[in-house]
């Protein structure tokens, strides 16, 4: 069962919750403990993160990326979600985004994610992907979500897989990623799919 809380100005979540995961709006309260989680899992996630200025490491450069998704939900151009072990006192655990999004005939966004090394395998990404498939569906009014995921990402094949998105096909030298053009493995569920899972 998901629970939502509200921003009664703009009427969209604030957060969602899951049993064991949420996932809330990034926040500058959110710096400190974004910094130390990039910090710490930097070469955990570089092989399949673009290539990361220094500055991006710095409580300066994880305040600029809040700023940016800040901007970004309210212009209706993506949302950025800290990931929480509601388990664990909400402590950050990750992030996921929604990202290019599109309207008119199309109402479809991208979407990305990461959750903490020492938090994986719990079933927290696939969790928090749900939870923002059901914001993109239920709240934004989203049609389409196409992730993108590496072949030999095999943690996130799976986690495409259990979250019910159907792979639709191979995009070749689709992201640069570790400073590599890499081919994707294309994903993707629509409000339909979404609703019949309910």
């Amino acid at each position: 069962m998901i629970r939502v809380r509200r921003d009664t100005a703009t009427r969209l979540p604030t957060r969602l919750d899951g049993e064991r995961t949420a996932i809330r709006g990034v926040r500058p309260a959110d710096v400190d403990d974004l910094l130390e989680l990039r910090v710490r899992n930097r070469d955990f996630l570089a092989p399949w993160d673009p290539l990361r200025p220094a500055s991006f490491f710095t409580r300066a450069g994880q305040a600029e990326w809040v700023a940016m998704q800040q901007r970004a939900w309210s212009e209706d151009r993506g949302y950025g979600f800290a990931v929480l072990d509601v388990q664990d006192d909400d402590r950050i655990i990750g992030g996921i985004n929604l990202f290019n999004i599109v309207r008119s005939a199309r109402q479809s966004a991208g979407m990305g994610y990461w959750i903490d090394q020492s938090a994986g395998s719990r079933g927290h990404a696939t969790d928090a992907v749900l939870l923002a498939a059901s914001f993109a569906f239920e709240h934004l009014g989203l049609h389409r979500l196409e992730p993108a995921v590496m072949p030999r990402n095999a943690r996130s094949t799976r986690v495409m897989e259990k979250a019910g998105f159907k792979r639709e096909g191979l995009a070749s030298r689709y992201l640069r990623i570790a400073g590599v053009w890499e081919d994707h493995a294309l994903y993707a569920m629509t409000a339909e799919e979404f609703a019949a899972r309910r």
